[in-house]
C-alpha cells in the first residue's frame, strides 16, 4: 500500500445553483459552500468546522480525491478524480473555497471499486478505509499489484460469497446478517445442510469471530471460518477453516474470478 500520508478523498457537488457546479467541473476544482466565509476553520462551528480542517489538511499534505458533480457530467456515473499538490493555495470561486485538482481525469465509478467510495452522510470526508491505496495509486497511476490485503473487508466478503458458490460448496447463498448476527454468509450446500460462515481480513479477528460461530454450531449444520492464513491456528474445533489467500488463487484461475477481482482492483491508465 501507498505511504499513509498522502490523504484519500471522496467529496460530492450538489449545490442549489447547478451553473456553479459545472463550472467547478469545467475548472477542476472542488468546493466547499459553508457560507462562504474563508479558509479558517474558527469561522465555521459544527461539521462546517470539520469539512474546512479537512481542506486546510488536504492542501498540506497533498490528496487523491474523487468529486462527483451532480448533473454536470455526461452520465451521472462519471466522477473526476485528481490531485491536490502539497502546499496548494486555495482558489475562490463565487466566494466558494476551492481546490484545484491535477492529474484530473473523468472516470466511470460503474467500472471499479470507485463506486464503493461516495461521501456518506456528508459532503466531503476521508475514504481511506474502503479506498486502502487504491485512489492514490489511480491517481498517480502507480501499479499496486493485485492483493487481498488491497481490498476493504466487505470486497472480501464477496470474494467469498463468489467462492462458496463457484466451488460447488453452496447452491445458495444468503446474507449471513440477516439469518443470524454476527454471521456474514449462509448458505445450503449440495446435500442439505446448512452453511454458516464468518469471513475476516484481520488476524486479530479470527478468535472473536470463531468464539461467535461455534455458537451456532448443530448437527444439521456445517461451520467455516475465512480467515488470513497467518492465523488459522486461532481458530477453534469444529470449524472449518480456509484461507482468504487460498479464495483469491482459486477466484483468480477462472475468467469470471479475473473478473470480479478487476472490477476490486485499481486499472490504471496508460
Amino acid at each position: 500500500m501507498l505511504a499513509a500520508d498522502p490523504l484519500e478523498i471522496t467529496i460530492t457537488h450538489n449545490l442549489d445553483d447547478a451553473a456553479e457546479v459545472l463550472e467547478l467541473f469545467r475548472q477542476r476544482l472542488i468546493a466547499l459552500d459553508w457560507g462562504r466565509k474563508g479558509p479558517d476553520p474558527n469561522d465555521y462551528t459544527g461539521r462546517a468546522k470539520t469539512d474546512v480542517k479537512l481542506f486546510n489538511e488536504m492542501r498540506t499534505r497533498g490528496a487523491a480525491v474523487i468529486a462527483a458533480y451532480k448533473g454536470a457530467t455526461e452520465m451521472r456515473s462519471h466522477r473526476l478524480i485528481g490531485w491536490i499538490e502539497p502546499g496548494s493555495n486555495f482558489v475562490r470561486f463565487n466566494d466558494l473555497l476551492c481546490l484545484k485538482l491535477t492529474k484530473e481525469r473523468v472516470i466511470d465509478s460503474a467500472s471499479g471499486f470507485f463506486g464503493n467510495l461516495p461521501p456518506r452522510q456528508c459532503t466531503v470526508q476521508l475514504c481511506s478505509k474502503r479506498a486502502r491505496g487504491r485512489l492514490n495509486a489511480s491517481v498517480l497511476g502507480k501499479e499496486l499489484g493485485r492483493d487481498i490485503n488491497l481490498l476493504h473487508h466487505r470486497e472480501v466478503e464477496l470474494l467469498v460469497t463468489n467462492y462458496l458458490m463457484m466451488s460447488g460448496m453452496c447452491q445458495s447463498v444468503w446474507h449471513g446478517t440477516r439469518t443470524y448476527e454476527d454471521i456474514d454468509h449462509a448458505g445450503l450446500t449440495a446435500d442439505g445442510h446448512e452453511l454458516l460462515a464468518q469471513t475476516t481480513i484481520s488476524p486479530n479477528k479470527v478468535s472473536e469471530k470463531a468464539k461467535y460461530l461455534i455458537q451456532l454450531a448443530n448437527a444439521d449444520r456445517v461451520l467455516y471460518l475465512f480467515g488470513p492464513q497467518e492465523a488459522a491456528s486461532q481458530c477453534l474445533k469444529g470449524i472449518n477453516y480456509l484461507s482468504i489467500e487460498e479464495v483469491f488463487a482459486y477466484l483468480e484461475k477462472s475468467p469470471a474470478g479475473q473478473w470480479l477481482i478487476n472490477r476490486m482492483l485499481p486499472q490504471i491508465a496508460n
